[in-house]
């Protein structure tokens, strides 16, 4: 007795199935897949905004009155545009470790921007600069010193970036005087005689947005005190 094949329908129908079954299994998989990868994603972002806020905010924490005499100061500049792109600037005394591979520490000028990224019109880079400073005033030297620190190379600024795909970086400032927040912050205005210079503001709030893979922008913020803020004299009292 002859064996009998499988028929052309029963094939059909068997591939059918099989083929089912796969496309199942390869869905529940890519949807797995695809989660895990969103998850890593998105933890890695938030772990990222976390860590550069808060170095933000600890910078800041330590950022020195304004030098009298010299125009370095605390200076925070708004952006322009309708993305918030602001900037800050001030001095801050860094410590490190000197060796042959690391700069030596002292006070330096430190500011925090954004750069534009190629090819994206709506992201940026964020920049951080730092510039080592003299410790002297120029009014506190002689002739012969001043000629030296004029002959003397500037100190290099040595720029990094910490993070790209930002959509945006805000900070606003508590003036102590009247308890606002503004958006702006500058140390080095000249103010009318009789009238205080202006100090620290009494604090920062600082707010970074990112975005995610999807197109969504998440922002991370925290509020920062100036521990050496100093309230300005009332003009008219001896102290």
């Amino acid at each position: 007795m002859a064996r009998r094949g499988f028929t052309l329908i029963e094939i059909m129908i068997a591939t059918t199935i099989l083929g089912i079954i796969m496309l199942t299994v390869y869905g529940v998989l890519s949807r797995a897949l695809y989660a895990k990868n969103h998850s890593e994603d998105r933890a890695e972002l938030y772990a990222s905004g976390r860590e550069v806020v808060l170095k933000i905010a600890d910078e800041l924490e330590g950022a020195l009155p304004p030098t009298a005499g010299r125009n370095i100061g605390f200076i925070g500049i708004p952006g322009t545009g309708r993305t918030p792109s602001d900037a800050v600037q001030f001095a801050l005394v860094v410590r490190r470790l000197y060796g042959v591979s690391q700069n030596r520490g002292g006070r330096a000028l430190v500011s925090y921007s954004l750069d534009p990224m190629q090819n994206t019109r709506s992201l940026f880079a964020l920049r951080r600069q730092e510039q080592l400073l003299t410790d002297v005033a120029t009014d506190d030297l002689n002739a012969d010193s001043v000629d030296e620190a004029a002959a003397a190379p500037a100190p290099v600024a040595f720029a990094a970036y910490l993070l790209d795909q930002v959509a945006g970086l805000r900070f606003r400032y508590l003036n102590p005087q009247g308890g606002e927040w503004t958006d702006s912050w500058d140390t080095t205005v000249q103010v009318p005689t009789g009238q205080p210079p202006i100090g620290l503001p009494g604090a920062v709030e600082v707010t970074l947005f990112l975005a995610d893979s999807q197109g969504g922008v998440h922002d991370f913020s925290t509020i920062v005190d100036l521990p050496l803020y100093a309230p300005p004299p009332t003009p008219g009292v001896q102290r």
